[in-house]
This record gives structure tokens, C-alpha cells and sequence, in this order.
């Protein structure tokens, strides 16, 4: 996988593509490690046709797509694993850059925008295995020493989660799930 990280990171500096790797592999560099097989990047939806073409070029193809989310996949016999690309408008993307880690060899955004990113998909009703983010958010916000008395961390968890993340978050830190 180490290779295929290095591959995308080399086509994202070449090919100035805009990208930070968030799911799985970001939850992991981000202090969580997780098992998980595919690759999820988040780009500014005006970078997509650029992408989707630089993809083709490495033989994916595209299995999905909707307004938010192009999924691509290697043919039979190509040893690649799924790339999603998660679209966001360019100016959610700027914000989110700002955040981003040096970690290598695809930089992230900081952990407290991943909680943010994972909250929001949690919150969205055809989520499925919303436990496994909730497994990401909790793990992080151990990992990190994050606290909900700080206030800023607070305001981003009650703006992207809601008060049932408080409470969720609360009970977890107390010893509860």
C-alpha cells in the first residue's frame, strides 16, 4: 500500500492536483490505526475533471459517481485498491488546507477538522457504519488529549455533531462508550 500512497503522492505534486487524505489511511497517520483498504482523498470540486482524468490514466475507472462522490476502481488483475474522491466546494477545501498536517507521503487535514469531517458524515442519513466513525472520532480525541473544555474544540463538535456528539463524547471520556 506504502508504494500506491507513494504513486498518488507523486501525482498530486506533478500534476499540481489538490488533495488531502482523509477515511482510513488518514485516521491511521493521524494517530488511529485502523485497518482499511481503500484510499479516500478529498478535493475541491473544481479539481474533479483533472483528477477523474489522471485516474484513467493509471486505469481506473469510474464505479460511482454522484454530485459529492466519484469511487473509482482498478479492472481485474491490477493490483490497486478503490480510490474515493470526496468533492467539496473550493472555498470548504481552502479552509480545510489551512488545517493540513506534513505528514507524508498525502498530508491530512488536522485532527480536529478530521473529527469535524467525521461528524458531518456521521450525520448524514444514508451513512452506513456510522460505529466504525464513531470508533475514529473517540480514538482521535483520546489520542490527542483533546478536551471539550476548550472551548473552540467544543463549539466544532456541537457545530458538526450536534449536543447528541457532546453527550456521546462526555460519556466516552468518562469511562462510558
Amino acid at each position: 500500500m506504502q508504494s500506491f500512497l507513494t504513486t498518488i503522492s507523486k501525482l498530486i505534486e506533478e500534476k499540481d492536483l489538490p488533495a488531502l487524505m482523509i477515511g482510513g489511511h488518514a485516521v491511521t497517520a493521524l494517530g488511529h490505526p485502523r485497518a482499511t483498504f481503500d484510499l479516500d482523498l478529498l478535493i475541491p470540486r473544481s479539481s474533479a475533471g483533472r483528477w477523474q482524468a489522471e485516474l484513467l490514466k493509471l486505469h481506473y475507472r469510474t464505479f460511482a459517481e454522484s454530485a459529492n462522490f466519484h469511487q473509482f476502481e482498478a479492472p481485474p488483475g491490477l493490483p490497486l485498491p478503490p480510490l474515493d474522491l470526496m468533492l467539496v466546494d473550493d472555498g470548504v477545501f481552502q479552509t480545510l488546507e489551512l488545517t493540513k498536517t506534513d505528514l507524508k507521503p498525502i498530508a491530512t487535514p488536522g485532527v480536529v477538522a478530521m473529527i469535524a469531517l467525521k461528524l458531518h458524515a456521521i450525520r448524514q442519513p444514508a451513512r452506513d457504519d456510522i460505529e466504525k466513525d464513531w470508533s475514529d472520532v473517540l480514538a482521535l480525541i483520546k489520542a490527542h488529549h483533546l478536551s471539550l473544555d476548550d472551548p473552540d474544540f467544543s463549539a466544532t463538535i456541537l457545530k458538526h455533531g450536534g449536543e447528541t456528539a457532546v453527550q456521546r463524547i462526555q460519556a466516552s471520556l468518562a469511562g462510558g462508550n
